[in-house]
């Protein structure tokens, strides 16, 4: 009987193990160009076998993301079975100085949603001098290359759907049926320089841009969860094999 009682305490510590929150740490990616830090919050192992990046307000006007995924990690602290095994890669304000002036573009004017050496990048002042030109998409940069997550999401609005770039199409509805068809899927085709094209097109991994409703940041976060949350857990838990585009 004790032999027993000593199996079965050594299981339940494993499962403890296995389903307790794991470790987690804020990075600092890089500094804004008025030197606001761009930190990404990583939870998760480093071994971990998948991981996944949520990216919100990279332009300034687009706010509502941030609270969103503030809510998120909430939600991880109390359910640590729905994500246990992955690493979790957040970046809440990914334009510092926008976000803070309530500005679509960087302090130089340019948008940072153009400003990556993705393959259908063309040349215009507000793509900035050159790919990753901005100190800010470098630092998103670093985060796609340190880290290099098997899917991403960035947050965005105000066209009030669901769309994706690269192998994304079966995870995007299944986003949008997570939370009843609120956002419908609709493929608006990657934007010249965008992260979206670059992570989609130019390196082939699946990325989902939700494009919340216009004046979505005026409403309170409880409120925004209760619409859009499980949009973000069905991004974290994923689509099976069998789903796979």
């Amino acid at each position: 009987m004790k032999r027993r009682q000593t199996a079965v305490s050594l299981l339940v510590c494993v499962a403890s193990a296995l389903t307790a929150p794991s470790r987690s740490e804020e990075v600092t990616l890089g500094q804004s160009v008025e030197g606001r830090p761009l930190t990404a919050r990583v939870h998760g192992p480093e071994d971990a076998p998948e991981t996944l990046l949520i990216v919100a307000s990279i332009h300034g006007t687009e706010p509502a993301g941030t609270p969103l995924v503030e809510r998120l990690e909430a939600w991880m602290k109390g359910h640590p079975k729905e994500w246990g095994g992955k690493r979790i890669v957040i970046v809440p304000v990914a334009n510092p100085d926008g976000y803070a002036k309530r500005e679509r573009f960087n302090v130089h004017g340019v948008d940072l949603n153009r400003n990556f050496p993705a393959d259908n990048r063309t040349e215009h002042t507000t793509h900035g001098d050159a790919p990753l030109s901005e100190p800010e998409s470098r630092a998103l940069m670093r985060a796609l290359q340190t880290y290099n997550p098997s899917r991403v999401v960035s947050l965005h609005q105000p066209i009030d759907c669901i769309d994706y770039d690269g192998p994304g199409e079966a995870l995007a509805q299944a986003m949008s049926d997570a939370i009843d068809g609120r956002l419908a899927v609709k493929k608006l085709g990657g934007r010249p320089g965008s992260m979206g094209s670059y992570v989609g097109e130019t390196l082939g991994k699946p990325i989902i841009t939700v494009e919340f409703p216009r004046h979505a940041e005026k409403r309170s976060t409880d409120e925004l969860w209760d619409d859009y949350g499980a949009a973000l857990v069905a991004f974290i838990r994923g689509v099976p094999d069998n789903q796979q585009d």
